[in-house]
């Protein structure tokens, strides 16, 4: 856009998950309005494509721009103007540090909550050369991390070749760029997780040891009226492969709470779940009934339950988390400095440095004590 000399507009990439994002997103448009009523505002993404009409006749929308050609520059042409842009929800402190790249678009699954497959259709993997040129194009502007990114990224390759999955592109990538060090791996549905991944995960130091599972329940009936494909038992025997072979790795979750027909008992093994499979990096979703989903029609938990569930859910992974920060104590971590005094370690622990760090460099780093959900310590030599 910049290219282009674009003026005067704001870009939203918009979400559609729940109807919380959507309601927050006509939160957005409402006081970008007000607070800069000359600035015309494109959307993009999931949300304006599911209901063009509602956000087409909001107050300031110049127009929409589809997901399948939000990254084509002649569709920015006719907004073209003759100075810089804005973007919304930029990172301005982390632009030479993580670079995100995605490498396949949709999804074949058909989970029973999910809106997001009606907007972004089936899994479309994009071809391996494509990918390299994008990472080269990543490093080449100074980005240290590159985060492989898509709706359902371990579904990659089931559209081309059964060989060309996930782990075939990984191993593409690192032998085609060897000033390549870090490579991280967005979120991952678990079912999908097999050996040559798993080995991988194993022999790979320079894959980074943060793996973040699309997990939702711990309660196997709720992950069937889910229509996900895994078990609680295999999610468990999963992780504890993993750390076997690979200790350092720290897991992430996505959790929903509230599912229709989730009662005490289903959310207490989703707590369960959370301690068996050490899961210390949550993202947890209270449950948003989304119309044109089957479970929009299931039997809905009542919403103070469901925000109760969550607060509870909420606390125990601040706990989990605080027991894991405890554990780094006295150990030396490798980090990379976000900016002057803060950064993350390699397994996306958060650290404050008591000395100042070179944005973008990686440091050997000792972790002194805990403040709150941050490490605290004091970089030891630049690697």
């Amino acid at each position: 856009m910049r290219e282009l000399g674009l003026a005067d507009f704001v870009v939203i990439n918009t979400c559609a998950v729940t109807a919380e994002a959507e309601r927050k997103l006509c939160q957005t448009i409402r006081k970008l309005r007000r607070e800069n009523p000359n600035v015309g505002i494109i959307l993009t993404g999931c949300a304006s494509e599911l209901r063009p009409g509602r956000y087409l006749h909001m107050d300031g929308v110049a127009g929409i721009i589809s997901n399948k050609t939000k990254l084509s520059k002649s569709e920015y042409l006719k907004y073209a103007g003759d100075s810089g842009v804005e973007i919304v929800n930029s990172t301005p402190g982390c632009q030479k540090v993580r670079g995100f790249l995605q490498v396949q678009n949709g999804c074949d699954q058909k989970c029973t909550y999910c809106i997001v497959r009606l907007t972004r259709g089936d899994n479309v993997s994009f071809p391996e050369d494509e990918v390299l040129s994008q990472a080269k194009s990543l490093l080449n502007k100074g980005y240290r991390d590159i985060i492989l990114t898509g709706v359902n990224i371990s579904s990659y390759g089931r559209d081309q070749n059964s060989k060309h999955n996930l782990a075939h592109l990984i191993r593409y990538l690192l032998k085609n760029l060897p000033s390549l060090t870090r490579l991280g791996l967005s979120s991952l549905d678990p079912a999908d997780i097999g050996n040559d991944l798993v080995e991988l995960i194993q022999s790979e130091e320079k894959l980074l040891p943060h793996i973040h599972e699309s997990i939702q329940s711990g309660d196997d009936m709720i992950l069937k009226r889910m229509m996900r494909r895994h078990t609680r038992h295999q999610v468990i025997e999963l992780n504890e492969r993993i750390l076997n072979i690979r200790p350092d790795v720290i897991f992430g979750a996505d959790l929903i709470v509230g599912f229709p027909t989730e009662s005490d008992e289903m959310f207490d093994r989703t707590k369960l779940l959370v301690v068996g499979a050490q899961l210390s990096l949550l993202h947890i979703f209270p449950f948003s009934p989304r119309r044109g989903t089957p479970a929009f029609s299931m039997p809905k938990v009542d919403s103070g339950i469901i925000k109760q569930r969550a607060q509870q859910l909420g606390e125990l992974a601040v706990h989990i988390l605080g027991k894991k920060l405890s554990e780094q104590i006295g150990r030396d971590l490798i980090i990379l400095a976000e900016d002057q005094f803060s950064g993350k370690t390699n397994s996306f622990l958060p650290i404050k440095s008591l000395n100042k760090l070179v944005v973008g460099r990686e440091y050997l780093f000792h972790c002194d004590f805990v403040d709150g959900k941050i490490i605290v310590g004091h970089p030891i030599s630049e690697r």
